[in-house]
């Protein structure tokens, strides 16, 4: 009986990591698309657009990184980073008095911080 416990526990785990994951590069993904677009945009490129670019680009590759590295504590740093950056977009979105931009960043970073209370929740011990 224990056995099948610490399975499960086990499984539990390992849903719960590559859930947190995937919605963190989702996140991450998003954003650097988001960004390399505003590169794409009409006339020359913004030197902002681009350091944004470089930022958000390097954040997702690092996700990808610490997932394929399968470390559960880069991807709960990860997933703190990410649900802070969508959040904050939230705000910026607020503050332009835009819905598109306030809510689809909001519920990102609520499914990032949601999927990391559960990766955390979990024990890799199992």
């Amino acid at each position: 009986m224990f056995q099948r416990l610490a399975m499960a526990s086990r499984n539990d785990f390992t849903r719960a990591f590559w859930i947190c994951a995937a919605v963190t590069a989702i996140s991450a993904i998003v954003s650097a698309s988001f960004s390399v677009a505003a590169l794409r945009g009409p006339g020359q490129p913004d030197v902002i657009a681009m350091y944004a670019a470089a930022r958000s680009i390097s954040l997702a590759l690092v996700v990808l990184a610490v997932a394929s590295f399968r470390s559960r504590d880069g991807v709960a740093a990860m997933a703190v980073t990410m649900g802070l950056v969508q959040l904050l977009d939230a705000l910026i979105g607020l503050l332009l008095h835009d819905p598109f931009k306030t809510y689809g960043p909001l519920v990102i970073s609520l499914m990032t911080f949601a999927s990391l209370a559960w990766l955390l929740r979990t024990s890799p011990d199992a």
